[in-house]
């Protein structure tokens, strides 16, 4: 099978690393994937690195008849037999492509933001798409609200790597790195730095957990947008020397066997945090917004502790009875590693989205 997945953002975080993962993942079963992404987007320098095929489409819009004319020849050149869309601008310019082809079409939605109540929206996810994937079940629960036929959809979440998070992965290289002595608590946030993920709500929360707990660190990983004006908050805050913004980071299984406790404070619903599901398998004690998505896996009391979004009291609490009650936030992450070997290892996704191409491609 030759196979086309597009993407129209310009950063890396868990949607577009997904994608990697699945074009790496799914090579061996038969599944040759290419990706078309804009000429700027992080993806495209991260897919190169890997040694992947890929494709450069500049898009001006939702609708860009120059990119609808690039997509088209991506496709035909390439021989792809099923076109997988993951971004907005990318799904209605390469959805046009296909269907102009004849060409069957997968629209993923990564994200819980609803989507268009008018005919624009049912176009982009009716006639323009045969079959749709959402990472959780809160985000097909959603659309269907909005009018999208709910046998159209299927939820399946990325699940973990367990050949990089696990128990197993050696402690002590990142706080070695941070200057950390053994013992210091060490509090985390991985993420995308945008609005919608609240890593200014962490950084405020830092506060007030290092208020009562002076010997903790806190470290925001990642990067985004919103970096520039998180950095500004660091500096300015009273707590700066023990608040670190480190950037983009490929060793993640190094950050999480070191933390004490890794935090996810989102402001809206999202798709299941790969973030988390990493946390569960490492276990990692979670402390997480409660919101869709995130709430199917961070479940409060059983395998986190979970509080509203954007209460950064509440959040510094949380994060403050974490450190104070050490077994029952172990007993709580043993609870959230079995969720995930039960229902969210990567091969099962991989099994999934395998099955799923299979069917879309059969005669």
């Amino acid at each position: 099978m030759r196979m086309l997945h597009t993407e129209s953002s310009r950063h890396l975080g868990g949607q577009e690393l997904r994608i990697l993962m699945e074009m790496e993942g799914l090579a061996p079963y038969g599944i040759e994937s290419v990706l078309a992404t804009l000429p700027e987007a992080a993806i495209r320098r991260e897919a190169l690195r890997l040694g992947l095929r890929v494709h450069a489409v500049t898009m001006r819009g939702s609708v860009d008849p120059a990119a609808v004319v690039r997509f088209a020849w991506i496709m035909r050149r390439e021989g792809i037999q099923l076109v997988c869309a993951h971004g907005s601008k990318d799904g209605w310019s390469a959805g046009l492509a296909a269907r102009l082809l004849g060409l069957r079409v997968v629209r993923c939605r990564h994200v819980a933001n609803p989507i268009r109540s008018h005919w624009l929206g049912r176009l982009v996810y009716g006639p323009l798409c045969d079959r749709i994937v959402t990472t959780a079940e809160s985000i097909k629960r959603g659309m269907v609200e909005r009018g999208v036929s709910a046998e159209k959809i299927v939820s399946i979440p990325t699940g973990v790597d367990a050949s990089r998070f696990h128990t197993g992965v050696q402690k002590g290289r990142f706080r070695g790195e941070l200057g950390l002595e053994p013992g210091r608590p060490l509090i985390g946030m991985i993420s995308v730095l945008r609005g919608d993920k609240g890593p200014d709500v962490f950084i405020r929360a830092a506060e007030g957990v290092l208020a009562r707990r002076p010997d903790a660190f806190m470290v925001l990983v990642g990067d985004g947008w919103m970096r520039p004006r998180l950095e500004e908050m660091a500096r300015s805050s009273p707590c700066g020397r023990s608040l670190r913004l480190t950037g983009y980071r490929r060793d993640i299984p190094d950050i999480m066997a070191d933390l004490d406790v890794l935090v996810l404070s989102a402001r809206i619903s999202e798709g299941v945090p790969q973030t988390i599901l990493q946390a569960h398998a490492m276990l990692t004690p979670v402390v997480a917004s409660r919101v869709g998505g995130i709430d199917e896996v961070a479940i409060h009391e059983e395998t986190a502790l979970c509080t509203p979004p954007g209460d950064v009291e509440a959040l510094a609490e949380a994060v403050l009875r974490v450190l104070d009650k050490p077994e029952d936030a172990l007993r709580r992450a043993r609870a959230g590693r079995d969720m995930v070997l039960r229902h969210y290892t990567w091969p099962m996704t991989l099994q999934r989205m395998r099955d799923l191409y299979g069917r879309m491609v059969s005669p």
